[in-house]
């Protein structure tokens, strides 16, 4: 592979899509194909960039991965984007109006990645919650058909939601891959060695009520109080907003789910990976749909 090429740059969205397993796909599945077709394209274009930092080998190709991404939504938002990728996403900008900014503001956030520092405080925490996932759902907004402050401030609690959400599944794999998303002081307050996280802290550590159970209970109320603001949020909007929401309400919906799991989960993290089964997230889906009115 040549340096600053990442694999990705030759990849169809949709092939991005059909591979990734991902908990955002079942929610495409209501829209029309020229907004499920700009919803690949973000999606996809967010995974490359994803996968610029973790399939990188070192840090210097991921550098070079990011900025290949950068140029190509750079040149997606002039109409000149070349990889099948950044083609989609300017037919995407082009047809929804989709704001270059979040999508800047994502590859920003992955950066971090790159060599990670962990983070200091929860402002710094939020900080990258609204880079890597609150900027993916202002970017979708247009294509979904939702503007306005209230739609943004769904977008961005329902992103916070899902971060945490996902920070909190991912605990162990993170610390075995070295990282650390939970900040400093939320570790000092709950009384959580990093080392713990991968689940080989001591027995103490891992007891109902011990602080690694607080530390699980601080990041599941914080992602609940996050889902319940994007629950406010959504209800002051008119009706076909709500409507134009549905997949990102699914989306909510099939989280809001691995939260409760993960709540019975609690603090052992040497348990198997948490997952909604596909038939749940079916179901799921269907409730949601259930409770649009026309």
């Amino acid at each position: 592979m040549t340096p600053g090429l990442p694999a990705t740059a030759a990849r169809e969205p949709r092939d991005v899509l059909a591979r990734s397993g991902s908990n955002f796909t079942i929610g495409f599945l209501c829209l029309d194909p020229a907004r499920r077709a700009g919803m690949t394209a973000i999606y996809a274009f967010c995974r490359a960039a994803d996968d610029a930092v973790d399939d990188a080998p070192d840090a210097a190709t991921a550098r070079a991965h990011l900025d290949f991404w950068r140029a190509e939504l750079a040149a997606a938002a002039g109409g000149r984007a070349a990889s099948p990728i950044g083609r989609a996403l300017q037919q995407a900008m082009a047809a929804f109006a989709v704001p270059r900014e979040p999508l800047e503001a994502l590859l920003e956030g992955v950066a971090t990645d790159v060599e990670p520092r962990g983070f200091g405080d929860e402002a710094e925490l939020r900080a990258y919650c609204r880079r890597v996932a609150s900027a993916v759902g202002l970017a979708c907004l247009p294509v979904l058909g939702a503007r306005g402050p209230a739609a943004e401030r769904f977008a961005d609690a329902l992103g916070q939601a899902l971060q945490l959400t996902n920070i909190l599944r991912d605990l162990r794999g993170d610390r075995e891959a070295g990282r650390c998303y939970v900040p400093r002081t939320w570790l000092q307050e709950s009384g959580v060695d990093p080392a713990w996280l991968d689940g080989t802290g001591p027995a103490s550590a891992n007891t109902a009520a011990g602080p690694v159970a607080r530390l699980c209970g601080r990041f599941a109320a914080a992602a609940q109080a996050e889902f319940a603001r994007a629950a406010a949020e959504l209800r002051t909007l008119p009706v076909p907003a709500r409507r134009a929401l549905v997949p990102a309400r699914i989306m909510g919906a099939v989280y809001r789910d691995l939260l409760g799991r993960l709540r019975r989960r609690g603090p052992d993290l040497l348990a198997e990976r948490v997952r909604v089964p596909k038939g749940r997230k079916v179901w799921l889906a269907l409730l949601v749909l259930a409770g649009v009115r026309a």
